[in-house]
Formats: structure tokens, sequence, C-alpha cells
């Protein structure tokens, strides 16, 4: 069977088939009853006789078509389509499409302003910099079911920026505010990257943000108006130094109460990975308490700290 010999009521009958009568019959209800008949008529003749693939490309047409059909009532300017983009700043620009392909990046940026289309351009490395100006100029072979395609690709991906958005708006505050929502293992991962390829935002960062790993290499003074907070849980304690280096977990138990030393008891079975994790945070949670209570600095806190995070 040739697709290109399939008449109208042969591509509406296999759409009955495809889509179910039901459905279908919502899609034509403007229709004529003798045209619809004729329809159901020729979809059972066709039973059993259509490819896949002849089907899929109906339906994909049918799609294609419908979507046009909206498109020009709902857009009649196709730059409304990336109107989204005129929210972003150019550091979330250049984060949204510094990783996409050309003639994605190209029809994108054709749709902001100059002084962002500029901005962005000059980020980017002389390869893929040369490579997006030449797709700027054929942004007319791109079909409209294209375009409408990446522009909700994009605002979806735009909906959802990370860091970076946050990072425009409030630099290394509002990105530890993030970092400290997220698994300390997942932190710890980013917070490497960051360091590596910006260590100027790491600086920043860490003014801000606090790890249980800061907290046991805190200096001797800091250490103590710490670990003598009456709020420290002893059982969570407990969990919380599951794998850490005996010599350093005893140095922080002889700063504790001597009730709580004597309460004390290391933990000698395997312990899930996710109760030691979510132990510490506690204890994290605990000196943020403290920092924003002024009780301590955290300036203080994180001076002593300049090693790797334990895994």
């Amino acid at each position: 069977m040739d697709y290109n010999s399939l008449s109208g009521i042969d591509k509406c009958a296999i759409l009955f088939q495809v889509l179910g009568e039901p459905l279908a019959v919502s899609f034509f209800a403007g229709l004529p009853k003798d045209q619809l008949r004729a329809i159901r008529v020729r979809s059972a003749e066709l039973s059993g006789q259509i490819p896949t693939a002849i089907k899929k490309r109906v339906l994909d047409d049918y799609n294609f078509n419908l979507l046009q059909d909206q498109y020009r009532k709902s857009k009649p300017d196709s730059i409304k389509l990336f109107e989204f983009l005129d929210e972003l700043t150019a550091e979330e620009i250049f984060y949204l499409l510094s990783t996409e392909k050309p003639t994605i990046a190209a029809l994108a940026i054709d749709q902001v302003s100059n002084d962002k289309r500029i901005a962005f351009i000059d980020k980017l490395d002389a390869q893929t910099k040369n490579n997006i100006i030449l797709e700027l100029g054929n942004l007319n072979d791109i079909p409209l079911e294209m375009v409408v395609n990446i522009a909700r690709d994009l605002e979806e991906k735009a909906a959802h920026i990370p860091a970076s958005k946050e990072f425009s708006r409030g630099g290394g505050k509002k990105m530890a505010d993030i970092l400290n929502n997220m698994d300390e293992e997942e932190a710890s991962a980013y917070l490497t990257q960051v360091q590596t390829s910006d260590p100027d935002l790491y600086s920043d960062i860490k003014k801000y943000y606090l790890t249980f790993n800061d907290l046991i290499n805190m200096s001797e003074d800091i250490a103590s108006d710490f670990w003598t907070n009456p709020d420290i849980d002893i059982d969570v304690f407990a969990v919380s130094v599951k794998g850490l280096d005996e010599e350093k977990t005893n140095s922080i138990i002889d700063i504790m109460p001597k009730k709580k030393q004597a309460m004390y008891q290391a933990i000698e079975k395997p312990m899930p990975k996710n109760e030691v994790m979510e132990a510490r945070r506690k204890l994290v949670d605990l000196a943020q308490q403290m920092i924003n209570s002024g009780d301590i600095k955290i300036e203080d806190i994180i001076g002593g700290s300049e090693q790797e995070m334990i895994d």
C-alpha cells in the first residue's frame, strides 16, 4: 500500500482505526452524518490491511495539520512562541542554550534582544560561535513543526533552570540555599565542580554553605561552643560519625559534657549510607540554627575546614 495513493476518506478511515471510533468521531464532529457513515464503512473495509508505518504517517500528518491550525489561531506572530526567553537574563539564556545544537541555539537567540544575543555569542568558544552564526543564515529552512517543537522543548527546560537561574539573582547565598536542600553527596559533587570551574563562586558559596565536614574540623574554641549544645542527640551523633576516623571521633567526644560521653556507644554494625547522611544533616541543621540565632558565626566554623568530604 502506497501512502501517496490514499484518498482523503482512506486517511480518515485509518484515523478511525488508530484513535478508536469514539475519539475519532469527536475530532470529526463537524462532518455530515453521511460522511461519517462512509468513513465507518471504509474503516471496516480496510481493517487488518494497513501497515503500521502507514498508520503512523497518517497520524503524524493529522497531528501536524492540527498543530498548524492551532498555531495560526493562537500564534499569529511566530516570535510569540519564544516569549518566555524575554523573561530570562543573559546568564540564564547562556545556561539554557550553550549545550544545544547550533540550529536550536541560533533559532532561539534570533528571538531575543540584540544585547542578549551578543552577550550569548561572546561567551562561546570560537568553533561553536562560528557554527551558530552560520546557522543564523539558514533559519528559513526550518519547518514550522520543528520551530514549534523547539520552542516548547526550550520553554520546558527554561522552567527548570536550576542553580544558574538562582545565582544570577542572588549569588552564592542563593546557591548555598539550593545545596542545603540537596543530598550531601550530591551537593558535594556539585560544589567540587564549581570549585574547579569557578573558584570565586566557590568562595562565595562557602560563606553560606555548611557541611558535616566543616563541623568535624572546627577550631577548638568554636568546636566547644557547638559540641556542648544540649540539643545534640548522642544517638544521632553516633550514627553521624560512622566511618569517621576514630581519633577524630574521640576528639569530639572529649569536648562533650561528661554525661553524654558516658552515654556514647560506637556503632559497630554496618549502617545504611542514607541513615548516616541523614544523621549528619541533622547536626548541620542544628549548627545552622545556632548561626541564625547568632550563637556562632559561619565564618568561624568554616575557617578550620579545608578537607574533602568524607565518603
